[in-house]
């Protein structure tokens, strides 16, 4: 009788022993496979930041007159404004960067709206995608970057070079083309002026492409009937009401988009900045795994 309740609880031993044993082996693998997705997920932004470093290599741009809302003279029939707080404000803000929204986009951002055209995001080009939303851009909507420039007028065109044929945008009446080599200048500048540069994204496979088709279809349904929420009120707000923002109310609709951003960033590396240096005096921060450069608020806002 003792054997077998011994054999009953070795039985029991072993099974509870088997179970902790696949438990610790799935957990294993429930790691592993958080590891991989996270480092691959690594490796993306890092491809990502590589590619961005090498547009902006690429597309050199004076920083110092950005900052400073100088025009850029793209070529001489195109000129690249930039917006102060106040002419966006007067505008509004909506209108504004749905404008924006057209010049900077890519194929990513609209990829729901192609593939339901039947246009599969992943086989066409930046510049494509703009020949399609041209037309759309009025000149009461573009006034305030480009001033008199009718986007509305331009059509597509072949043009053929040395035996190879393109396709750019041109407008007889305005004597103006725009080829992809114009549009890459042009919209990577004004991604600098507002610091919208979108995300890329690739799929392979018609169930990989139609999986991304299906969430991204899902996350319009729940947002469609959402208002427009203000981007730029709370910053305008946490500013006016920051101690170091040398700005008033009264002032800053004079103040450039690009240097207003600026400060919105600076203030928050300054008072990063400070926190860290407080709690090094303090002890209560390790700070040898802080990049040192994380305690200098002069730093370069684009690193």
């Amino acid at each position: 009788m003792t054997d077998s309740r011994n054999q009953l609880k070795d039985q029991a031993i072993n099974t509870l022993k088997a179970k902790q044993e696949i438990k610790k082996n799935m957990a294993d693998a429930l790691r592993e496979k958080e590891d991989k997705a996270k480092q691959a997920l690594l490796e993306k932004q890092k491809r990502q930041e590589e590619a961005l470093q090498k547009e902006r290599s690429k597309y050199e741009i004076d920083k110092l007159q950005l900052y400073f809302g100088e025009p850029y003279q793209l070529n001489d029939k195109i000129k690249i404004l930039q917006p102060t707080v106040g002419e966006i404000i007067q505008i509004g803000e909506q209108k504004v960067y749905s404008t924006v929204h057209v010049f900077v986009a890519n194929p990513t951002m609209y990829r729901l709206v192609l593939w339901n055209m039947g246009v599969d995001w992943n086989k066409i080009t930046d510049f494509q995608l703009f020949q399609m939303l041209a037309p759309t851009l009025t000149k009461d909507n573009t006034e305030f970057l480009f001033g008199d420039i009718d986007f509305s007028k331009l059509h597509r065109y072949q043009k053929t070079i040395d035996d190879q044929v393109s396709v750019v945008l041109y407008d007889p009446e305005q004597d103006l083309e725009i080829d992809e080599e114009t549009y890459d200048k042009l919209a990577w500048y004004i991604r600098s002026m507002f610091n919208i540069f979108p995300k890329v994204e690739k799929a392979k496979g018609k169930y990989t492409k139609q999986a991304i088709i299906d969430e991204e279809q899902m996350n319009y349904d729940r947002r469609k009937n959402e208002k427009y929420q203000s981007t730029l009120l709370p910053l305008i707000s946490s500013c006016l009401n920051h101690p170091g923002f040398k700005y008033t109310k009264k002032e800053l609709p004079d103040v450039g988009i690009v240097e207003f951003m600026d400060s919105v960033q600076r203030l928050q590396i300054y008072e990063s900045s400070r926190a860290l240096l407080a709690g090094s005096y303090s002890g209560f921060v390790d700070t040898s795994k802080i990049d040192k450069s994380q305690f200098d608020f002069m730093r370069d806002i684009s690193k």
